[in-house]
């Protein structure tokens, strides 16, 4: 059920980072006195604008733990919820109720730039469409959206529904962030965004994207050798952790840089969305609350890592039925020789093993023998051998 709503903005309401209220009229954030509170709010940001049923709320908040009455201890924290939210109106001077309720549960009513989250994904919208007219300011202004971030999305709140938000908030801000460095690479910043791209293929090693990125920063800046190596750290983190050859956009940067090839040098061609479609930050459309797909389930974007099939022009042919496509040859190929090499450096592993083993063996016999050969003297000291003799306390060592 849709909620219709016109308030002043007295309060806000954040989930791009701990799950908290904030005072807009004094600028200070307001605590939350528990966790049940926080994951009620987080819970009620996430289907801002919709009706969450009491139970699905009772289950979030208490999980399987439910109390024996478990709808009067909900309505007993909704409302210490609503006076807190009543109390920074009155400070405010308005008087607007922001939590309702209704037969059917209980609805929190907003605008959406009250909710950081709403205006994150409004304002990478923004700058999306404005990177075609101007590409300094648009790189300014995803800039200011990725600065709304305190943390990690709805910390300190818990459950189906928080942890759904939370999951989709965080790969909003990794489109975000590969939008940024797309509109940096066509705006020539690309010396300087080496160094965060640097940090995310740290952190985020999986993030494929990010290594393509940074290539073609470090090949425009002039480090060809570096770029290279950003595609070998790539292949064998994905090699060593999932088994797996890097996506083919990325070899294709890396067969590029290898032939010089002049796109790479040309801001319009180079970058974003060359084998791709431009990124989309979306967390909701049409009124669907945070945390429902916003898209069917067939059309939602698939995970870096796996390899995506070409789309053919339109009149194309089909390929025959056993015709194999070049790229899966291909990655057949580099995977036969991964496979290969491993099965080399085991068995150079194992041989150098051996060998060690065998010298030290020589080794022991070697010093037996010469043991056994040695003349002893009377003291019982092989020749030739060092000898530390314990000196009493009431004696002098000779000179």
């Amino acid at each position: 059920m849709p909620i219709e709503y016109r308030l002043e903005k007295a309060v806000k309401f954040r989930v791009l980072g701990p799950t908290e209220l904030y005072d807009n009229v004094n600028q200070r954030r307001v605590p939350l006195n528990s966790q049940k509170q926080r994951t009620l709010l987080g819970a009620l940001i996430v289907k801002y604008g919709s009706v969450v049923s009491a139970e699905k709320l009772g289950e979030e908040v208490w999980g399987e733990l439910s109390p024996r009455k478990s709808a009067n201890a909900l309505q007993a924290q909704v409302y210490r919820l609503r006076r807190l939210m009543e109390q920074l109106d009155q400070e405010g001077g308005h008087g607007q109720q922001r939590l309702i309720t209704r037969e059917s549960g209980y609805g929190l009513r907003a605008e959406p730039d009250q909710i950081d989250s709403e205006l994150f994904v409004q304002t990478v919208d923004r700058a999306r469409r404005m990177a075609d007219k101007d590409l300094v300011l648009a790189e300014k202004t995803i800039r200011g959206a990725l600065r709304l971030w305190r943390g990690p999305a709805l910390q300190g709140s818990q459950g189906p529904i928080c942890s759904a938000g939370a999951a989709m908030l965080e790969e909003s801000r990794f489109s975000a962030l590969e939008l940024l460095y797309d509109i940096s690479l066509r705006a020539q910043m690309h010396q300087n965004v080496i160094a965060e791209l640097e940090e995310l293929t740290i952190s985020h090693p999986l993030r494929e994207r990010y290594y393509e990125q940074l290539m073609v920063a470090l090949y425009r800046s002039g480090h060809q050798a570096q770029a290279l190596g950003v595609y070998e750290r790539a292949r064998r983190h994905l090699a060593d952790t999932l088994g797996i050859n890097p996506v083919p956009a990325l070899s294709k940067r890396m067969r590029q840089i290898l032939a010089h090839a002049p796109e790479l040098l040309d801001p319009h061609t180079a970058t974003a969305a060359e084998d791709r479609g431009p990124q989309q930050v979306t967390l909701r459309s049409g009124g669907q609350p945070l945390g429902a797909p916003s898209v069917p389930p067939q059309a939602r974007r698939k995970p870096a890592l796996a390899p995506q099939r070409p789309v053919r022009a339109q009149g194309a042919t089909a390929p025959a039925a056993n015709q194999a496509r070049p790229e899966a040859a291909s990655l057949d190929g580099e995977l036969r020789q991964l496979r290969s090499l491993v099965q080399k450096l085991t068995a150079q592993q194992q041989a150098l093993v051996s060998t060690v083993r065998h010298l030290s063996s020589q080794l022991e016999t070697a010093i037996k023998s010469n043991d056994a050969r040695t003349p002893v003297h009377a003291a019982g000291v092989p020749q030739g051998r060092a000898h530390i003799r314990a000196v009493h306390p009431e004696h002098q060592a000779l000179p």
